[in-house]
């Protein structure tokens, strides 16, 4: 097969993959945060911060080594395994003998046995990342789709049962590792491994020196995220937090869309074709201007309806996120963009040209985050976040013409002005629309519904009739995917 037809054929199976499992997740989070309580999440909070932790190195390194090396055998294949089921191991003993600690230092007793359990999950997500990025290197983007949406429904179904039966946090923590075992059952099937009881040193070293590059870089990309609940758990009451937390997975879940989608299947992609520079440089450039042309005006829209979303997704007890929300979904086309040159950087092996500007970003985003949401409160945090992305989005742009040359127009002023018109028209919609119903500063859900299902309507009207309303990239992703001349 063509590169052009792997990236069609992945491209279309990760989309359904993750169109599917956001809807799955939206629902689940629908449901869940009307049946639990907003402390439970501020629990949560706190667990997926500490167990993230053990995540960076389980998924962080040796399974995108994998993708990257051009060429690998199965004692590369055993090496990468070996290494990240140790490290899981060693991960866990560590946790559960520092859970009581935790505990104590966040003032509540539950999280201790709450994290001893949870940590299980590093054991299940080292035995099935390998299998997952050997998938995703061969383009088998339809088995991880399969399985991720099977094990997905599964594991929220079990959890909306606990939940639904007073089990409270704990529903959380059983759907997801349930979830897991399942996934990493069926991942070690499909995915083409010969297990081997050697110990294959040698090759797991060779894949250690990229897979520690992307350790250093996970591991920033965790502090400057969830890393931050650690920091607002001592400064916010666990309602507060559960609140924030709740916050930022609803701004994180249209970024992860399209950055599942794009980022995912330029992977392996760049990585097939690293030595092609010229090659690289143009197909980073389509996708910085297709995230852009998509993220932006969908900017424009969460941020107008922020109060609708966190209605439908949350129910009314819920509306001290609706502010932060709104402040936090200003980042979403600028970290999206980081994401995607964190793929084209790391595709080309210049890990460590990263390193330092993520890691700058990091302390940027823990300090002032940290100042403001101590003296201001959940806004406060949320602008601290946005004035740190924008900072983080600024070294970017130094970071690209070092490595690839160029002009920033060539880089960024052209992909950014597609998205930027698309916004705009958007915004100019959204006007008329709240002007023409009287809508301002008013919450209604059903007129919402009608705009969005106008809206999609509209677009559909439009890529039939006249595609190229929507800019080049998106115009040209419209064409070949639908085929039209």
């Amino acid at each position: 097969m063509s590169l052009s037809g792997k990236i069609k054929h992945a491209g279309k199976w990760q989309s359904f993959s993750v169109l599917s499992l956001s809807v799955l997740q939206i629902l689940y989070f629908s449901i869940m945060t009307r049946i639990l309580f907003k402390e439970d999440y501020g629990l949560m909070a706190i667990i997926n911060a500490i167990i993230g932790i053990g995540n960076i190195f389980i998924q962080g390194g040796m399974g995108s080594a994998l993708i990257q090396r051009k060429e690998i055998n199965n004692r590369h294949i055993n090496g990468a395994l070996q290494t990240s089921l140790l490290l899981a191991v060693i991960l866990y003993i560590v946790f559960y003998i520092i859970a009581p600690f935790i505990a104590s230092s966040y003032n509540d007793l539950r999280l201790d046995s709450l994290i001893k359990v949870s940590s299980l999950n590093l054991i299940l997500l080292a035995l099935s990342n390998i299998s997952v990025n050997l998938l995703f290197k061969y383009y088998y983007f339809k088995n991880v789709a399969i399985v991720q949406i099977i094990s997905n429904i599964i594991g929220y179904g079990t959890g909306v049962y606990l939940a639904m039966n007073n089990h409270g946090v704990w529903s959380l923590v059983i759907a997801t590792l349930i979830a897991s075992l399942l996934s990493a059952i069926a991942l070690l099937y499909l995915a083409p491994i010969k297990i081997s009881l050697k110990v294959h040193y040698k090759e797991a070293r060779e894949l250690f020196g990229f897979g520690s590059g992307m350790m250093l870089l996970t591991f920033s990309n965790f502090l400057s995220n969830k890393g931050l609940n650690l920091i607002f758990g001592k400064i916010f009451a666990q309602d507060i937090l559960g609140v924030y937390e709740r916050a930022s997975t609803v701004k994180d879940i249209p970024s992860k869309f399209l950055a599942q989608i794009i980022n995912k299947v330029m992977f392996p992609v760049m990585s097939e074709i690293q030595d092609e520079k010229e090659r690289s440089i143009r197909i980073y450039k389509f996708g910085l201007g297709l995230s852009n042309s998509i993220m932006i005006p969908t900017t424009v829209l969460l941020v107008f309806f922020s109060a609708e979303i966190v209605q439908i997704l949350m129910g009314a007890k819920w509306s001290e996120a609706v502010i932060p929300l709104q402040i936090m979904f200003l980042v979403l086309t600028f970290s999206n963009s980081g994401k995607m040159t964190d793929t084209v950087i790391r595709a080309q092996g210049l890990i460590y040209k990263n390193v330092t500007r993520k890691y700058i970003f990091m302390v940027i985003i823990l300090v002032l985050s940290g100042v403001l949401g101590y003296l201001y409160g959940i806004n406060g945090a949320a602008v601290g976040i946005v004035i740190s992305h924008f900072i983080n989005y600024a070294m970017m742009i130094v970071l690209v013409k070092n490595v690839f040359k160029g002009s920033i127009g060539e880089y960024f002023y052209k992909p950014f002005k597609e998205g930027l018109k698309l916004g705009l028209y958007l915004g100019f919609l959204i006007f008329g629309y709240k002007y023409l119903f009287n809508l301002w500063g008013k919450t209604d859900v059903v007129m919402f519904i009608v705009f969005i299902v106008g809206l999609l309507i509209l677009c559909a009207v439009l890529v039939k009739s006249k595609p190229t309303v929507f800019g080049q990239y998106l115009e040209t992703t419209i064409r070949n995917t639908l085929d039209i001349r």
